[in-house]
């Protein structure tokens, strides 16, 4: 065998050698087969890649709930709410609890003793008191369903620019995150309070709330439309104009709306709502036109009453609990 042949193929093959090459010549390295090796070993990163990086979403995931768990736990003394998120099996609320549901979970806070209350994703709510006559959150905002069976005034959900006092009822409340409220009443009623304001809001009805202002005049969901535009105009600007449309276009039914607007007119403007008010609503004798001018309470409440959607001393004496 000639040895040069094996180092640079420049002498003269051996024939052993000639008949080793050809049957190894198939497994030969080629351009294909390296094409094909990149190709696998390419793949096999992009897998290694993505397992890694689905690992790393997982632990900030993880990560993320546990935070969240995290800031949904109080050192305060435990109470009657049950807290279920996404369906899933219900754990007890401390007092202090801060909720807060992602973009697409739902919560439900549950006690037997006051009722149920369902929590919109985006929502933050935070407990605030829980004793046998006292039940309170905050809203800070979000949207919430509450069906209450405790006793009058025991649920209070506080808002950035209102409170909102349950009087055995069901309802929706929502809160921008600008702070504004908007709540609508399924059955009984509420309070919706700030400082000296105060609004009343039947089954049917719904209120605005705005920062630094307090509740708006409630109006019925059924109410004209010329009606509710032009309150919510009055509300914001106070403008006579938007006074009178609402004024000539409510029904008996809206006497609701007028006799909150007694309380936020003054004067003419007042002279012009009573005058309507007593064309929509049959008034005992003790309502004189002289008292609802000067802003006399007890002909106020006796007002109130005359629409028979509850009365007065019975708001006053619950609401002597907080």
């Amino acid at each position: 065998m000639n040895e040069d042949y094996l180092w640079d193929r420049s002498g003269e093959p051996d024939a052993e050698i000639v008949r080793l090459e050809q049957s190894l010549g198939e497994l030969r390295w080629s351009e294909r087969q390296r094409d094909f090796a990149v190709t696998v070993c390419t793949s096999w990163w992009t897998q290694q890649s993505a397992w890694w990086l689905a690992a790393a979403a997982l632990l900030v995931l993880c990560t993320g709930t546990a935070i969240a768990v995290k800031r949904m736990q109080s050192r305060g003394p435990v109470t009657s709410w049950q807290l279920s998120v996404a369906g899933g099996k219900p754990s007890a609320v401390r007092r202090g609890q801060v909720i807060e549901t992602g973009d697409v979970i739902h919560g439900t806070l549950q006690s037997e003793f006051v009722g149920t209350v369902d929590i919109e994703p985006g929502s933050k709510l935070r407990v605030l008191t829980a004793r046998e006559h006292e039940q309170r959150l905050a809203l800070d905002h979000g949207t919430i369903h509450a069906l209450i069976w405790a006793p009058p005034a025991r649920f209070v959900v506080d808002t950035p620019s209102a409170k909102t006092v349950d009087l055995g009822c069901q309802y929706t409340l929502h809160v921008a995150r600008d702070g504004t409220g908007f709540l609508t009443v399924k059955m009984g009623w509420v309070a919706f309070e700030w400082r000296s304001i105060e609004s009343f809001i039947p089954a049917g009805a719904a209120c605005r709330t705005r920062p630094g202002h307090g509740p708006d005049t409630p109006y019925f969901l059924d109410a004209p439309e010329t009606l509710t535009k032009a309150i919510a105009q009055f509300d914001v600007t106070g403008s006579r104009e938007s006074l009178d449309t609402a004024v000539s276009a409510a029904r008996p039914r809206d006497a609701l709306t007028l006799w909150h607007l007694l309380q936020r007119t003054h004067e003419n403007e007042r002279a012009e709502v009573f005058d309507r008010f007593s064309e929509l609503v049959d008034l005992p004798g003790d309502v004189s036109r002289k008292g609802i001018l000067r802003g006399d309470d007890k002909a106020m409440d006796a007002a109130w009453d005359a629409l028979h959607l509850g009365t007065t001393n019975w708001w006053r004496t619950w609401k002597r609990q907080w």
